[in-house]
């Protein structure tokens, strides 16, 4: 492919929505980069409870199993808005990560990959194109290393050397071939910021989660099904964990890049207060999580989340919803919400 060709395709990935794009040259063997890390990593049993990654890790490390045309990954970000928001212990906000408080990417995105990959096509720059968001067996920021759109940090999570890690990434697997990327620099120097930032201790080492210890796996992934023993360990979290980008340098608040105006369109669930998500309606929660990305943690996952934050924190403020709670028809709701009243007399005892 000619320079002019691969210029095209990056303007066209910027003319439909993303703010960042690069194109990686997938190797004449057809290894993912980063494929043995991955191996490596789910032989130690670092998935945790995620053990779908078992079942489709093949897939990740090797794309030309299941698309033997691909030649290229065309790596595709958007940022996010990295803003502190809410006042602790009164505003759900301030105990969602930031990633999770905007619209549902998986549908903005879907939209746009799915114009963008036929705007590829009808203008003769590639042939073949399927994307993903995350949700297929991508090894993707991998390819967005690769594909020259920042390095993986110690926290794992793509950095990029001007615009920080608040992005979130998708790809087109295409046909065409490209060469080399030129990859950044890994820039985390002696910076262990993130590493010790972590309340769970989920770095096994630099760049290596333990899924299983990640407040992340249990508040998301597993719908705030978390084992009793780790519930002190989830601070202040309904949903999410920000910790190991927001002490990032990389992050700092002058260096934030404006967000993606669609996905930090504003979303009605963002005016509840923690005591609210606490003994939120199921009627309600439909209506004021509609298109937001929040609804992956589901109604009772969304609960489970907010009365763990507010034992960690002590709301006073949640007090009353946390008693209504103990009424619950839901044995885990009822469950949480007297271990959170708990912890909120075992702090008023303290001198």
């Amino acid at each position: 492919m000619q320079s002019t060709d691969q210029e095209l395709i990056l303007e066209l990935a910027r003319a439909h929505g993303f703010a960042r794009a690069g194109l990686a040259a997938v190797p004449p063997d057809g290894n993912a980069p980063r494929a043995a890390s991955l191996e490596a990593w789910l032989a130690r049993g670092l998935q945790g409870p995620l053990d779908y990654l078992l079942q489709n890790a093949a897939t990740r490390a090797h794309p030309r199993e299941r698309f033997p045309w691909a030649r290229s990954v065309l790596c595709l970000g958007a940022h996010y808005d990295g803003g502190a928001k809410g006042v602790a212990g009164l505003d759900l906000s301030a105990h969602v990560a930031r990633y999770a408080r905007g619209r549902d990417y998986h549908a903005v995105f879907e939209k746009r990959l799915k114009a963008l990959a036929r705007a590829l096509v009808d203008a003769g720059l590639a042939g073949q194109a399927h994307w993903y968001v995350d949700t297929g067996p991508v090894l993707e920021r991998a390819w967005a290393e690769a594909a020259g759109l920042g390095w993986i940090g110690k926290n794992t999570c793509l950095i990029h050397p001007k615009h920080g890690s608040y992005m979130l990434l998708a790809e087109l697997l295409l046909d065409v071939e490209v060469p080399a990327a030129e990859a950044h620099a890994d820039h985390c120097g002696t910076c262990t910021r993130c590493l010790d930032a972590c309340p769970t201790n989920a770095f096994a080492a630099p760049g290596v989660l333990d899924a299983g210890r990640c407040i992340v796996t249990w508040n998301l992934e597993q719908k705030g099904d978390v084992p009793e023993a780790r519930w002190t360990e989830h601070h202040g979290w309904a949903a999410g964990c920000d910790l190991c980008q927001s002490v990032c340098p990389y992050n700092a608040p002058e260096r934030l890049p404006a967000p993606d105006a669609e996905l930090a369109a504003p979303l009605p669930w963002e005016e509840l207060t923690l005591a609210e998500a606490i003994t939120l309606a199921r009627e309600a929660y439909d209506e004021a999580f509609r298109g937001s990305a929040l609804r992956r943690t589901g109604w009772k996952g969304l609960r489970l989340g907010a009365i763990t934050a507010a034992g960690n924190v002590r709301a006073e403020a949640t007090r009353a919803s946390l008693e209504a709670c103990l009424d619950d028809a839901d044995e885990a709701i009822r469950a949480r919400a007297a271990w959170a009243l708990k912890e909120m007399e075992r702090a008023a005892s303290r001198p």
